[in-house]
């Protein structure tokens, strides 16, 4: 006889059904989602199309060094490389199998940041709404982009969009863990930070901040009997973040000795004498000055902040007031897109104001969304996420705090760019939930601007893509450039290719890396970049001297270099390298650009 289920039987059955059906709608709208997501940065890398990185700066430095590992010769070891070696080993491997072209490295760049705009999305859900979240990736495309010289597609190093995308998997996976995901969730985060490690060094200080921090706060807020288990699973997840580039980095300290490591590579101490610790103190002086200049961004943006709030509350009580705020709302919006269309750069430097502040902002937020786990009650999983996402924003900003500008090519160009994804999750957080505390109406207000923010950075983008109307071309690709420099540019690379043999040494400095790679040349030097303090004592310019004994083309960008303290070339810096040139070469074309304000000038040297 068959039994008769009973009727709790049933409503569990029911139950676990809705679930089931929650679920899979869940996956369908992410699924969703992240193909809107990836038909979004179609469009743009279609609208943007090769007009990513500057040619004239060092976006090429890992194009060479790729080249070098797909070659067989090793970083720090065979040649000076200055970041960690995931990325490095990331594109080797991929001009290894596919070549040493402009092409390889632009997928690979695409790749990677398509992940990043995705994990941007799928972090943001955990503290937002699926229209925040989808608001952030939108505003994440726009780092992706750039013309300039920072960007997650074409960067100025792989390292950067390798890093971006690392610590994304490991708040990711610390995510999980706060939503109730198990001990291997935690695992991977441990897995994501030490991979971060390999990267560089700002993103390793913020992402063990931010696990540091929440995992301290997990054991506070543990009842007695699960502070034991909460200790011992931050000890995984640390323990794991610290063994990888223990492993990695003893493994390349058995090559290569560590004071030479970390003097000629990681640190590079002699550029850090010769003007980058200069750059880097224009970022982040550590003044009084500089110090009350981003409380004064930071009070300013509170004070918008306020209105957007008070907006919002004014619309969801309606009435004549309300419909004055959205008539006023919508001529806001209304003006900023006449701004766009009308002066593209106007509308840059005031987004200036809305970024500035977020060194202080997230530190706040981190303050904000620890505070319920004080009293040692449920610290729900959207405190968690935010801790996190606010932590690693705040000790990441803390670099470029004076100038953390991070909107596509900013008039102050400094690295802030690759901190976009996380504080794009930041801002759909504090717009979209903190602020809003529940009312839809000003939670609508607040990721509205944060949409605006998106709608102006996307169309910067797409200003400066079409800028960069020029194009040059050699035997390893093709890029796009503004037009005042395409006629240096080509010129210099249809003489390396008239002038030398395929696979054929040459020199050019002190950058220009990327012309290596479209040309199908190799560098001369171990030196792959040769800005102030690469070759930093009359014996490291003998050394290049000697290498260059077989070199019968050189080329010099003779601009000189005011963000490191110098003149150019030859002139405050590598002095002796360039008189042996002088001595030994004859000057066969001096290629001047046609921008008003420091035009690109090359010289083209051939052994006499």
């Amino acid at each position: 006889m068959q039994a008769v289920p009973s009727r709790g039987t049933i409503a569990t059955d029911r139950k676990m059904d809705v679930w089931a059906r929650a679920r899979v709608i869940g996956a369908s709208t992410s699924v969703a989602d992240g193909v809107g997501i990836v038909a979004l940065m179609a469009l743009f890398a279609a609208l943007t199309w090769g007009a990513w990185g500057d040619v004239t700066r060092d976006f090429g430095y890992d194009w060479i060094a790729a080249d070098r590992g797909a070659a067989g010769l090793l970083a720090y070891e065979d040649f000076v490389y200055y970041y960690g070696p995931l990325g490095w080993a990331l594109l080797s491997g991929a001009f290894a199998v596919f070549g040493s072209m402009a092409g390889t490295a632009i997928a690979v760049g695409l790749v990677l940041a398509t992940l990043a705009v995705l994990g941007t999305y799928a972090l943001a859900l955990g503290v937002t709404t699926r229209a925040g979240a989808l608001i952030a990736a939108a505003l994440a495309v726009t780092a992706a982009f750039p013309s300039g010289n920072k960007g997650l597609v074409v960067p100025h190093s792989i390292s950067a969009s390798v890093a971006v995308v690392c610590s994304l998997a490991a708040l990711l996976a610390a995510a999980r863990v706060a939503q109730g995901g198990g001990r291997w969730w935690l695992a991977l985060a441990g897995v994501g930070a030490g991979m971060v490690t390999l990267t560089r060094p700002e993103f390793s200080a913020a992402i063990a901040g931010a696990l540091a921090a929440w995992l301290a706060l997990r054991v506070w807020n543990a009842a007695s009997p699960d502070r034991l288990r909460a200790i011992t699973d931050g000890a995984l997840c640390l323990g794991i973040a610290l063994a990888i580039p223990v492993v990695v980095y003893g493994a390349i300290v058995t090559r290569v000795p560590l004071a030479e490591l970390l003097s000629d590579n990681l640190a590079a101490s002699d550029e850090l004498a010769a003007g980058g610790a200069d750059l880097l103190r224009i970022s982040a002086p550590m003044t009084v000055a500089s110090l009350v200049e981003l409380a004064g961004r930071f009070g300013l943006y509170a004070v918008g902040a306020a209105a957007l709030v008070g907006a919002g509350l004014a619309i969801a009580r309606g009435g004549p007031t309300g419909t004055v705020v959205s008539a006023a709302l919508a001529l806001a919006v209304a003006a900023f897109v006449a701004v766009l269309i009308a002066n593209p750069e106007a509308a840059r430097s005031r987004l200036s104001l809305a970024y500035g502040w977020i060194p202080l902002g997230a530190t706040v937020g981190a303050v904000c969304a620890a505070w319920p786990a004080r009293r040692r009650t449920r610290w729900s999983s959207r405190d968690q996420i935010a801790l996190l996402v606010c932590a690693f924003l705040a000790v990441l900003a803390a670099k470029s705090y004076a100038a953390f500008f991070p909107q596509p090519n900013p008039l102050r160009m400094q690295a802030a760019v690759y901190a976009l994804p996380f504080a794009a999750v930041f801002l759909v957080w504090l717009h979209g939930k903190l602020l809003a505390d529940g009312r839809a109406a000003v939670a609508a207000v607040g990721l509205g601007w944060v949409a605006a923010l998106a709608v102006g950075g996307l169309a910067l983008i797409v200003h400066d893509g079409r800028a960069e109307r020029g194009q040059i071309s050699g035997p390893g690709g093709t890029l796009a450039v503004p037009p005042d420099t395409v006629a240096p540019l080509q010129g210099a690379l249809d003489a390396i290719v008239r002038r030398t043999a395929p696979d054929e040494q040459i020199l050019l400095a002190p950058q220009l890396g990327a012309l290596y790679t479209l040309s199908d040349r190799r560098p001369a030097l171990r030196q792959l970049s040769l800005l102030p303090g690469a070759l930093g004592s009359p014996a490291d310019e003998a050394d290049a001297i000697k290498r260059l004994h077989d070199v019968r083309l050189v080329v010099i960008d003779t601009r000189p270099r005011p963000e490191y303290g110098h003149g150019s070339f030859g002139e405050t810096y590598a002095r002796d390298l360039v008189a042996w040139v002088h001595h030994n070469f004859a000057r066969v074309a001096s290629l001047r650009g046609t921008a008003t304000q420091q035009p690109l000038a090359l010289d083209i040297w051939e052994r006499r």
